[in-house]
């Protein structure tokens, strides 16, 4: 707590600078019995070290360019989002791909000018979880004839991140976006955006909810390889609940997972191979 150095404003108490060197850091929600209402700008910045911060439901805002140079951080965790969040807040935080925060009012501000890939997971006031892939994208400059330059974008995430607004996230919107991810950006990031609307079906309606699983239909065979790979038993799940798997695709996913000593893995798929398929015929050389 000593390392960590409040002022109080015209507005009320707020972070002016952390000086720990703990990789893991949690802002109080008070300070001498008030409330911590923001945190400055730079507060955060160029600790080499941080690797996850939580800062508390009371914060209200967020400086300028406050985890600045905080290369290692992984994971920020927001008990509410923030109504003013500064310019650059999260520049070259090139670790972070996991952002948690408690329902979604204010939460634009902190993930629409990030450019990483990252996941968004929200608790919403009834406590139901949302989780959102979003792709990373990029953008250059070239010259065009007669206009001077023109901005080229690079990747999908420019577009999933125009889904989220001030007090909500157009869902409808996020899941018109997938043919440009499948377009755009690699396998696995595609998958993630689809499994995670799946696994976590806030406001999906039925439309979009069969192109993601016609997606991952599609590619089966990359798609339950990569599951098994990741030891993912909650998308391996979904994938034999919706019966993803063509008897060919199901075998080679029992030899993988047989192949890596993955047991639960090799359980399952063979349960799921006797309910839809029956016992598989044995084959006699003579």
């Amino acid at each position: 707590m000593d390392d960590l150095i409040f002022e109080q404003t015209r507005l009320g108490i707020v972070l002016k600078k952390s000086e720990s060197n703990a990789a893991f850091q949690t802002v109080p929600d008070t300070w001498q019995g008030q409330p911590v209402i923001g945190i400055g700008k730079y507060a955060f910045a160029n600790q080499p070290q941080l690797k996850r911060v939580t800062l508390p439901q009371s914060i209200d805002s967020i400086g300028n360019h406050a985890f600045y140079n905080c290369f290692a951080l992984e994971h920020l965790t927001m008990l509410k989002g923030a109504a003013s969040v500064g310019n650059g807040v999260l520049t070259n935080c090139r670790s972070l791909h996991q952002i948690s925060v408690h329902g979604l009012s204010h939460i634009r501000g902190i993930v629409t000018d990030f450019l990483n890939e990252f996941t968004l997971t929200v608790t919403t006031e009834e406590g139901e979880t949302i989780r959102l892939m979003f792709p990373e994208y990029d953008y250059s400059f070239e010259e065009a004839p007669c206009r001077g330059f023109r901005s080229i974008t690079y990747g999908s995430g420019s577009f999933y991140r125009s889904c989220v607004l001030r007090n909500d996230i157009d869902f409808s919107e996020y899941d018109s976006f997938f043919y440009r991810a499948i377009r755009s950006d690699d396998p696995q990031t595609v998958r993630d955006v689809a499994f995670y609307r799946l696994l976590y079906p806030y406001r999906l309606r039925e439309k979009p909810k069969q192109a993601y699983l016609d997606y991952l239909q599609e590619n089966a065979g990359d798609v339950v390889a990569s599951v098994l790979e990741q030891r993912d038993i909650s998308r391996l799940e979904l994938l034999l609940a919706h019966e993803i798997l063509s008897c060919e695709v199901l075998e080679a996913a029992i030899a993988q997972a047989s192949g890596m000593d993955f047991p639960e893995g090799v359980s399952l798929l063979m349960d799921h191979r006797l309910s839809r398929f029956g016992r598989p015929r044995k084959r006699f050389i003579l």
